[in-house]
């Protein structure tokens, strides 16, 4: 367990805040780069907002650039150094997935669909009626070639353009 101000943590020798993440600190994911079995580097991420999970899709790899999930921020650490280049709240409660698309990323948030630039600036941001989470292994967010289907808790469904229009829904009044 990693306690924000604790003498006793593992040593990161980088530590990266979300908004908010010195007081309400919701997860936390540590990174270790090894080379000959040593710690060459490390940091430790820390955010606030809903939990993340690390998961396949919580993080990738763009060239010399490390992106992550951490609650409702996306953070781009570059490689090998584990230098913060930037961070976006990509989402107003949590960030589940990231996923690169041409020369941009869109990432799948409990609120809503975020495309970032890589700058991380935001693009466009898409909401539906429902936060986008299934609790019956529906899947809620998929990628297509020529769009996102999406899914919300209230089993509305929505097909959005990769410029974040909205191109049909099922939702009803």
């Amino acid at each position: 367990m990693y306690l924000v101000g604790c003498l006793h943590n593992f040593n990161y020798s980088k530590h990266y805040f979300g908004d908010s993440g010195t007081e309400y600190s919701a997860s936390k994911q540590g990174i270790k780069l090894y080379q000959d079995d040593q710690i060459i580097d490390s940091c430790i991420v820390i955010g606030s907002g809903g939990a993340t999970g690390v998961h396949q899709n919580s993080s990738l790899i763009d060239n010399d650039q490390l992106l992550l999930c951490c609650c409702d921020t996306v953070f781009c650490l570059t490689l090998p150094d584990l230098a913060l280049k930037w961070k976006t709240q990509a989402d107003q409660a949590t960030c589940f997935q990231i996923f690169q698309h041409q020369y941009d990323y869109i990432i799948h948030g409990e609120l809503q669909v975020t495309k970032l630039d890589k700058d991380g600036n935001k693009k466009w941001e898409f909401g539906g009626t429902d936060i986008f989470v299934s609790i019956d292994n529906e899947e809620e967010f998929k990628l297509e070639t020529d769009g996102i289907l999406l899914t919300d808790f209230a089993k509305t469904k929505y097909k959005i353009d990769f410029d974040g229009k909205l191109v049909w829904d099922t939702y009803k009044c």
